[in-house]
């Protein structure tokens, strides 16, 4: 972070200093319990207890308190600052250090593909310039103030994903940020225990608009609830990504690239056509890379600089990992993250690379639907049928109205199994595979099975 001087930012926070040096050096910050406490650490303590420990290792700490009768452990050289209201001297503090800086932020959100195209952008970006951006897809809302300080004097541009589990949740990131460009990648089924309904997770996505305020939205074109969102009051701009005719940065003549494992396309933008190519199979990739290309245009990257650093971008793991596995045959990972959306561009991957194997795809159960949880697994099922897999085995109960699906659409039974451990799973992949077998591994993080796949991977 920038470092400051505590006197400069009492009138901010409304404090007062009743213990310890006004002219104290502030170089980091945290609020108490959630994050690390480091020598010349601006404390805030938000929580209501009965007493409030402070760490003895460290040094100069300045803690900003509604009660300082309740603080343990005291240090000389600790400052104590009084403030009437604790959350509010926080808030005020964070939109004072966001306003410190001009430089371009971007917000990226949806239901699929966000960290990719965060990470996209920050690759491009980051050949010329220094980015702060969201570390993988740790986008938990106590990580929002520690992004937040990682910008400085230096820092040339900001990238954050910025993801929901919960209502009101992206307004209370876009507080800390102050995205001028929101990104909304698509708009699906995801989380909707923490919504109740699929329109509260919607209206959630698309507060990004509220965000933004006067800044860009980036839009999917060929995303039919993106599409449908109310632009009405928006004064901003809006640019649209994707293959339909409408779109700003339109993307066609999509193929898989089996030598260069990617995508190519080509983008049209205002009369021009640019051959692209981004690494990583599947058409999400192109959208993904689109979004990319838009934003980093918007922030002053030429297009063709912007499409040559894109070749050359790394995926995060388990984001359709290819692997040579057990007696030949191809082990695909994607057990980064789970949702319908999500499903459905690992099964057309799987489709798209098999080349003539038996195609296996091994789902879990998608976590968090609620009342949705059937009607969403049966949508699997449909998908599982409709991209031709050989063989489906699904894991966990919840997951069963997959295999009943896509029995129903005229999968054979026999093909269809349903397991619950991974002692199961290897045992019956044991008898599954040969070297004509292509597997994808399509479940969540927190349940993927990775033993049994390590296992499987030469």
């Amino acid at each position: 972070m920038k470092e400051l001087l505590l006197q400069d930012v009492l009138s901010v926070i409304e404090g007062k200093v009743v213990r310890g040096n006004p002219a104290q050096t502030i170089k980091s910050v945290a609020s108490y319990d959630d994050h690390v406490i480091t020598d010349h650490t601006l404390v805030f303590i938000k929580k209501k207890r009965k007493s409030f420990p402070l760490p003895q290792h460290t040094n100069s700490v300045i803690v900003v308190t509604s009660n300082p009768a309740k603080l343990k452990g005291v240090k000389e050289d600790t400052t104590v600052v009084v403030v009437e209201n604790v959350k509010k001297a926080y808030f005020n503090f964070v939109d004072y250090y966001r306003n410190l800086f001009t430089l371009p932020v971007i917000g990226v959100t949806g239901t699929c593909g966000k960290t990719t195209t965060k990470e996209m952008i920050s690759w491009i970006l980051s050949k010329e310039h220094k980015v702060v951006s969201t570390i993988k897809s740790k986008n938990g809302l106590k990580r929002n103030l520690d992004y937040l300080m990682n910008m400085d004097e230096t820092t040339d541009h900001a990238v954050f994903e910025m993801g929901v589990s919960g209502p009101n949740q992206l307004l209370y990131s876009a507080h800390y940020f102050k995205p001028q460009i929101g990104i909304i990648t698509t708009i699906g089924t995801d989380h909707i225990e923490g919504f109740k309904s699929q329109d509260a997770y919607i209206r959630e996505k698309a507060s990004m608009i509220s965000a933004v305020k006067n800044g860009t939205m980036i839009l999917n074109s060929d995303d039919k609830i993106s599409k449908e969102l109310d632009l009405k009051s928006f004064k901003g701009n809006v640019v649209y990504v994707g293959t339909d005719a409408s779109a700003h940065f339109r993307g066609h003549s999509i193929s898989f690239n089996h030598e260069k494992a990617g995508m190519d396309f080509v983008l049209s933008y205002k009369g021009g056509n640019y051959p692209c190519f981004v690494p990583g199979y599947g058409s999400h990739n192109v959208y993904n890379a689109l979004a990319a290309l838009a934003a980093t245009s918007l922030v002053g990257v030429s297009l063709k600089e912007a499409i040559n650093r894109l070749q050359t971008f790394k995926h995060i793991e388990r984001h359709l990992q290819f692997h040579d596995g057990f007696r030949g045959s191809l082990i695909i990972d994607d057990t980064w993250n789970t949702n319908p959306t999500s499903i459905q561009a690992a099964l057309e991957v799987l489709r798209e690379t098999a080349k003539g194997r038996k195609k296996v795809a091994i789902i879990g159960e998608i976590e968090e639907l609620g009342q949705y949880s059937v009607a969403e697994h049966e949508k699997v099922g449909e998908l599982v049928v409709n991209y031709d897999v050989d063989v489906l085995i699904t894991i966990g109960h919840q997951s069963k109205p997959v295999c009943r699906k896509a029995v129903e659409m005229g999968m054979d039974p026999s093909a269809v199994y349903t397991i619950n451990d991974k002692n199961s799973l290897l045992k019956l992949l044991l008898q599954v595979i040969d070297s004509n077998t292509a597997v994808l591994f399509k479940t969540s993080m927190r349940r993927s099975f990775k033993d049994v796949m390590k296992k499987l991977i030469k």
